[in-house]
This record gives structure tokens, C-alpha cells and sequence, in this order.
């Protein structure tokens, strides 16, 4: 995937979290924390390979291929 330029840590999270919804850095961290738990359990699912911040800063879910084929065969 080429327009992955990083991966999201905790604390890249964490300091989307603050730009983007204006939150302190204590609480930015333990709402990270909660994405990332998301993130973790979406991937034990296998619904997600993982996650990243593409060109434009966004965070982004990196679907399974399981996930992939599901909504190919409802298009």
C-alpha cells in the first residue's frame, strides 16, 4: 500500500485525538488507548489487519481479506 505513510502508535493516536476533537493529553491518551483496544479486538475478529494515518492524516482501518471478500460478494 503505497499511501500508508506510518503506523499508528498509542500515542499517534493520541495526538489526533488532541488536534482533531481538542481533547488534554490525559485524556487523549486513555481515549487512544480505547481506540487501540478496539482496533485489537476488530483484528482477533479478523475483520482488520490493522490500522495506519494515510496521506491526508487520517486514520484508517487496514481490512482482512476476509473482510474484503465479504463486501465484494455484496456489491
Amino acid at each position: 500500500m503505497s499511501n500508508i505513510i506510518e503506523s499508528a502508535t498509542v500515542d499517534d493516536i493520541a495526538l489526533y485525538l488532541q488536534r482533531e476533537e481538542g481533547l488534554d493529553a490525559k485524556r487523549a491518551h486513555e481515549q487512544a488507548m480505547r481506540v487501540i483496544d478496539g482496533f485489537n479486538d476488530m483484528m482477533e475478529k479478523g475483520i482488520i489487519k490493522g490500522w495506519y494515518f494515510n496521506e491526508q492524516s487520517h486514520l484508517e482501518l487496514l481490512p482482512s481479506d476476509n473482510a474484503l471478500k465479504i463486501i465484494a460478494n455484496q456489491k
